[in-house]
């Protein structure tokens, strides 16, 4: 014969209620310090990878504009400005286009095709700036100064030195060079620049991306 106590049972009781709330609790806790943290891995995976694809978009725009433009003209017998100025054109609205996702059309991009000229007489020496030509309303500057027919600035000492007319050679090293310029303002679209206060992209808003390729 067997005598319950109810006591004990009701002690029992309360007991377990009392742990059940207390896990509940540590859960909630543990949940609190953890969220962050994940939140802040699913934005770094969807705007890292965003930049990353922004990356590699400017850099093949940059280099197969670069190749392209660098064509116009060169196996031409007689040179035709006209006829030049409109490839160019052609050349640069295939960019833009190819760009896709991207809008470099928009405020935050901008496109730049120079084409240099070589200087080829003893008189005229120096290389000239032949054409230019922009796309995009981003307020960023070429890193080639100068207007059509002047001489360019921002050129590396051995960019200019084969650009130059050689009395020794009787001509230039070469011919002409196009440079193709290519910039891209990201913004994230996660709150992730907030959640990291200046850590990761500089003023909470974006990053530069830029690409340049000389052909």
């Amino acid at each position: 014969m067997s005598i319950r106590n109810p006591g004990n049972e009701n002690n029992m009781g309360s007991r377990g209620k009392c742990v059940g709330r207390g896990e509940r609790g540590v859960s909630i806790v543990e949940l609190a310090f953890i969220l962050p943290i994940l939140l802040i891995l699913a934005f770094g995976v969807v705007d890292f990878g965003r930049l990353i694809q922004a990356r590699l978009v400017v850099a093949n725009v940059s280099r197969e504009g670069g190749s392209l433009a660098s064509r116009v003209g060169i196996y031409d017998d007689t040179p035709d400005a006209a006829s030049d100025r409109q490839e160019f054109g052609k050349v640069l609205n295939l960019l833009l286009s190819s760009a896709f996702p991207l809008d470099i059309t928009g405020a935050d991009g901008r496109i730049f095709i120079t084409r240099i000229n070589a200087g080829f007489t003893k008189g005229n020496p120096d290389p000239s700036i032949y054409m230019r030509f922009s796309a995009g309303s981003m307020g960023v500057a070429s890193i080639i100064t100068g207007s059509e027919g002047q001489e360019p600035g921002g050129l590396s000492a051995l960019m200019r030195d084969h650009l130059t007319f050689q009395e020794d050679n009787d001509d230039a090293d070469i011919d002409n060079l196009t440079v193709v310029e290519v910039y891209y303002y990201y913004r994230p679209i996660t709150p992730l620049p907030q959640l990291m206060k200046n850590m990761l992209l500089a003023g909470n808003n974006g990053l530069l991306i830029g690409s340049v390729s000389y052909f």
